[in-house]
């Protein structure tokens, strides 16, 4: 069995967070600066405005990915394999998107939004069962939190 040497190994290691980066990062910038403000309008109600939020999200995705390739870099040495993963787990986590909003658009904010959050776990991995229903407790809390304040 022949594997890649050390030195083979290295630049493909390095190569996958800068990948990454550059899609995450190349999306954010795309949200924030096209789909955004196409997506929403100035209002002249009191308080927030409707495009704050969405900027906030985007901005803290593009923060972490800088923040992640970062790290990617840091830990891609030479001696490590190869991250695991890969588009098995993008298309998991796509699935279970997209089961999710199926949930949502035909249960409701709160009972589909909560599945959502229970098969995005899954589809990253989490098999633990204490995580699992704490995560959808807590799913679970934020949503009757924004359904009750009509957020």
């Amino acid at each position: 069995m022949n594997r890649p040497s050390s030195s083979q190994n290295g630049p493909r290691l390095r190569m996958r967070p800068l990948a990454e980066f550059a899609i995450v990062f190349g999306a954010s910038l795309l949200l924030l600066f096209v789909v955004v403000p196409a997506g929403t309008f100035e209002t002249d109600n009191f308080g927030l405005s409707p495009r704050m939020l969405p900027m906030v999200c985007v901005t803290v995705i593009a923060l972490m990915s800088l923040v992640t390739l970062l790290f990617g870099l840091m830990r891609a040495g030479p001696g490590e394999d190869a991250p695991r993963g890969g588009l098995r787990g993008a298309i998991q986590l796509g699935a279970a998107a997209l089961v999710g909003i199926v949930l949502v658009d035909q249960t409701g904010l709160v009972i589909g939004g909560t599945a959502l959050v229970l098969l995005a776990c899954l589809a990253v991995g989490e098999r633990r069962v204490a995580t699992l229903a704490g995560m959808g407790a807590g799913g679970l809390l934020i949503l009757l939190l924004v359904d009750w304040s009509g957020l």
